[in-house]
């Protein structure tokens, strides 16, 4: 009996252990994979607001399955160019093709970058484009 005792005491000292050491995420209200608060949301249809970057590009994006993206992206002189892109809880890329017919525009860039989920509404990162160019972008939700 004593050995039978001592066994369940240990086992229910190891399982307070296991339990402190993880205790699940520390904010229950951080953004989740296909979290509609989420920054890119997760409903196939969705229609995000329009997002504008620090060039001045439109961008006007819909969900189109988990964690992926479809739209156009107004880039100014350049024209309307198709988007398409992926993303998850933190991280996302935008890849934007040039249909416009405008030979003077490179005809690819990438965004590369993270998001702020629900408490910001903003995302940034890196750029690159297939002529060779590479720097910093932003977006958020247009106003």
């Amino acid at each position: 009996m004593k050995k039978l005792l001592g066994l369940f005491f240990a086992m229910f000292v190891t399982m307070a252990l296991v339990s402190s050491v993880y205790a699940g995420p520390a904010d229950d209200t951080a953004p989740q994979v296909g979290d509609d608060t989420t920054f890119f949301g997760k409903s196939e249809g969705l229609t995000l607001p329009s997002l504008c970057d620090n060039f001045g590009y439109v961008w006007t994006l819909q969900v189109a399955g988990p964690g992926k993206l479809v739209g156009k992206v107004d880039t100014g002189t350049c024209g309307v160019w198709d988007a398409t892109g992926t993303f998850d809880a933190v991280n996302v890329q935008l890849i934007a093709n040039n249909v416009s017919g405008n030979q003077s525009c490179c005809k690819q860039f990438t965004y590369t970058g993270t998001h702020t989920g629900k408490s910001g509404k903003t995302a940034s990162g890196t750029w690159t484009n297939i002529c060779g160019g590479r720097g910093t972008w932003s977006m958020a939700v247009c106003k």
